[in-house]
C-alpha cells in the first residue's frame, strides 16, 4: 500500500513539472504596431544605405537613398545630408529648402555637420530667388506655374523660385482669380501681393407676372407692388440708354507753376489752366495756358520779365506716373524801368518742345492732384546788350514745376 502511494506522488510531480515547462500563449501584436515597426526599419535601412554611399563616395547612390528615406519620413537631418549632396552634384536650386529646414530643425547635427548645411545653404541662395508671398484672403488655392502650392491655404507664406518668369495664381471660390506674372533673378529677395476681388452676384430672375382669371374668362395682369414699382435701373451718361463711353474722360484742373528761364534763372511764379481728354487707361493728349512773372527783376530790379503762352501735351500713363511730349509756343517780355533805362517792352515769340513726368493721385471719383515737372527747349536764347554790355545772356531752356487740383468728368 505504502508502495503505491509513493508511485502516486512522485507522477503527480512528473506531471507538475511538464505544466511549469509549457510555454504561455503570447498577446497579439498590434497591427499599427507592426507597421510603425516596419516603416521604422524602412527609414533606417534606406539612411544606412545612404551613408555607406557617402563615406564611399557614390554621391548618386547616397542621394537617392537619402531621397528614399525621406520619401518614407521626413527627417531634417537626412534633409539636410541631401541637401549637402545635391549641392556637390550641382543642383543647388533643388537644395534650398532641404537645407534651410535642416538648419532651423536638425538639432541632432554635429558641429561640422551643421557648418556644412550653412555652407551648402549660401551656395544654393546664390542661385535662386527668395519669393515672399501675401494673399488678401485665407483658405485661397495658390499655383506656381499651375504646380500646387500652399495646400495649406495659409494667406501668407514664403518660398525660393528658380531663376526666369514664373506665373502666381491665386484661386478662391467666389472670387476672380489673383494672377500675376513675374522674373526672378538669382539673390534676389521680393514681396508679392495677390488680391482676390469677389465676383459680382448675380441678378435674380425676371419674376413672373402673375395672371387670374374671372369668371368670365377674361385675364387681367396683377398691380406691381409699391416696393417693385419704386425700383428702377440706374440711368448712366444723363439719358435713359445712353451709356457712358468706358475708358473715355475729361479732366479741367488748375493751379500754380513756377518757371526757371525768362530771362534769368531767378524764379517766376504764376498760374496754369489746363485740359485733357484720357482716350484709354494708358494715354491722354491735353492743352494748357500759363502765364508766370519774375519775383525778382534783372540788373537790380530795373528789367522785368514775364513769359505766357500755350501748350499741347501727349502722355503715357502707367498706375499713377506719366510721362509727356510737350510742345510749347509763347511769348517772353522784357520790360526796362528805372532811372538807368528808357521805358520800353520788348516781345519775344519763343516756340520749342520738351518732356514732362509727373505723378497723379485720385481723390475720390471726381477729384485729382497731379505733379509735374518739365523741361523745354526753345528755337533761340535771350540775349540783350546796350553798347559792348550783356544785360541778359538766357540759354534756349525753361525748366517748369506744377501742381494741379483737377476735377474729372
Amino acid at each position: 500500500m505504502r508502495s503505491l502511494v509513493v508511485v502516486a506522488i512522485a507522477l503527480v510531480g512528473i506531471a507538475s513539472s511538464a505544466a511549469a515547462d509549457e510555454p504561455r500563449a503570447a498577446p497579439p501584436v498590434p497591427p499599427d504596431a507592426l507597421a510603425d515597426a516596419a516603416t521604422h526599419a524602412t527609414f533606417a535601412a534606406h539612411v544606412i544605405d545612404g551613408d555607406d554611399a557617402r563615406a564611399a563616395g557614390r554621391k548618386t547612390a547616397a542621394a537617392r537613398s537619402y531621397a528614399a528615406a525621406l520619401a518614407v519620413r521626413h527627417d531634417p537631418l537626412i534633409a539636410g545630408r541631401l541637401g549637402v549632396l545635391l549641392v556637390e552634384l550641382g543642383r543647388p536650386v533643388d537644395a534650398a529648402d532641404l537645407l534651410l529646414d535642416a538648419i532651423q530643425r536638425a538639432s541632432s547635427a554635429s558641429s561640422d555637420e551643421r557648418q556644412g548645411f550653412l555652407k551648402a545653404y549660401d551656395a544654393a541662395r546664390a542661385e535662386v530667388a527668395w519669393i515672399d508671398v501675401t494673399i488678401s484672403h485665407v483658405g485661397a488655392k495658390l499655383t506656381l506655374d499651375s504646380e500646387p502650392r500652399n495646400k495649406s491655404g495659409f494667406s501668407a507664406l514664403s518660398m525660393f523660385v528658380t531663376p526666369g518668369e514664373h506665373e502666381l495664381r491665386a484661386t478662391l471660390d467666389g472670387y476672380e482669380p489673383a494672377v500675376v506674372i513675374f522674373t526672378a533673378r538669382k539673390g534676389e529677395q521680393r514681396t508679392i501681393t495677390l488680391t482676390l476681388r469677389e465676383l459680382p452676384k448675380p441678378l435674380p430672375p425676371p419674376e413672373r407676372l402673375l395672371r387670374r382669371r374671372d369668371v368670365d374668362r377674361a385675364y387681367t395682369v396683377e398691380e406691381p407692388r409699391e416696393d417693385e414699382s419704386a425700383r428702377r435701373e440706374p440711368i448712366v451718361g444723363g439719358v435713359a440708354g445712353q451709356e457712358k463711353k468706358p475708358g473715355l474722360r475729361g479732366t479741367i484742373g488748375a493751379g500754380p507753376v513756377v518757371v526757371f528761364g525768362v530771362a534769368s534763372w531767378s524764379p517766376a511764379v504764376g498760374g496754369v489752366l489746363a485740359g485733357s481728354l484720357r482716350t484709354n487707361e494708358h494715354v491722354s493728349i491735353g492743352v494748357e495756358g500759363r502765364a508766370a512773372w519774375l519775383t525778382s527783376g534783372v540788373q537790380d530790379g530795373q528789367i522785368n520779365a514775364m513769359t505766357a503762352g500755350g501748350l499741347l501735351n501727349a502722355c503715357g500713363h502707367y498706375r499713377w506716373f506719366y510721362g509727356c511730349l510737350v510742345g510749347h509756343i509763347g511769348v517772353i517780355n522784357i520790360e526796362f524801368e528805372g532811372t538807368g533805362y528808357k521805358e520800353r517792352s520788348l516781345s519775344f515769340m519763343q516756340p520749342g518742345v520738351g518732356g514732362r513726368i509727373g505723378a497723379r493721385l485720385s481723390l475720390g471719383s471726381s477729384f485729382s492732384l497731379q505733379a509735374a515737372a518739365e523741361a523745354i527747349g526753345l528755337a533761340r536764347g535771350t540775349k540783350l546788350m546796350v553798347g559792348q554790355t550783356v544785360l541778359i545772356d538766357q540759354p534756349p531752356v525753361m525748366i517748369t514745376s506744377q501742381l494741379l487740383t483737377g476735377w474729372d468728368f
